[in-house]
């Protein structure tokens, strides 16, 4: 059809990615290459909810650096996939994995490949995030968690998640914290004990990327089990589905939920 981007802006897909890149001013790069991207979809962008779109939006640097971290300068065809790492066009590591004939590139799928003239174009089905700090500077550093963070902090967790770790975060946006009933999180306010159980309840030792989660158990820091199931495609967390997957930070992987797991 095209280089990638007469490839991207043909397949009506991707007019998000697409406008992105021209806002960055990509395009006149990808035009050369050659290049593999992986692309995501316009669903994989409506996943992300809007106020962290829009930051990203709205930052150039941290939008060249998002956009650059789906690109590789090379051309990887679908029977090049291969189990091991890639370096990005922003200078940023994709870890590619293989389970039951299925590749995740950073735990994520990686769908059919569209060929254009300098190169692959991949289908994805979710958006990928380079580390942009620690277990606890990236929730600071992207919009929605300003809740989580004050409660880590009034827990005293700080030195711990940012230690080497790595953890995995179940993250909650400062949404489900407004939605639980205002007598249970002052309930949980008022008993550190209990905010401290609550928080970690969030957190698992090991950095564990979607493609990781398996069915079934994995065992908080707090010493509870979440359970973990799977339904087309989305991962669940005691039954709440993962809004956002396998965001990269430089000791673990966080997941932004859309509820509080009360354990």
């Amino acid at each position: 059809m095209g280089d990638i981007v007469a490839t991207a802006l043909t397949n009506q897909v991707f007019t998000q990615l697409a406008g992105m890149a021209i806002d960055a001013g990509l395009v006149e790069t990808l035009r050369g290459g050659p290049f593999t991207v992986f692309a995501p979809t316009d669903a994989a962008f409506a996943k992300v909810p809007l106020d962290i779109l829009h930051a990203v939006q709205d930052d150039p640097a941290m939008l060249t650096t998002v956009l650059t971290h789906h690109v590789v300068a090379s051309v990887i065809a679908p029977d090049q996939l291969a189990v091991g790492e890639l370096t990005t066009v922003a200078g940023t590591t994709l870890v590619v994995t293989e389970v039951d004939g299925t590749f995740y590139v950073e735990g994520n799928a990686i769908g059919a490949g569209v060929e254009a003239t300098n190169g692959y174009v991949y289908v994805m089905s979710d958006v990928m995030v380079p580390a942009l700090g620690d277990i606890v500077a990236v929730p600071t550093t992207l919009p929605g968690f300003t809740t989580l963070a004050e409660l880590v902090t009034q827990a005293d967790l700080i030195e711990t998640l940012k230690s080497e770790g790595p953890f995995t975060v179940f993250a909650p946006l400062d949404s489900a914290f407004d939605a639980l009933p205002a007598a249970t999180l002052n309930a949980v306010l008022a008993d550190p004990d209990l905010l401290a159980t609550v928080l970690t309840y969030h957190v698992v030792e090991g950095a564990l990327t979607t493609d990781m989660l398996e069915a079934g158990t994995v065992t908080t820091v707090a010493g509870v089990d979440l359970t973990i199931t799977k339904v087309d495609g989305v991962t669940y967390v005691d039954g709440n589905p993962i809004l956002v997957q396998n965001v990269r930070a430089t000791n673990g992987v966080i997941h932004v939920l859309g509820a509080v797991l009360v354990p």
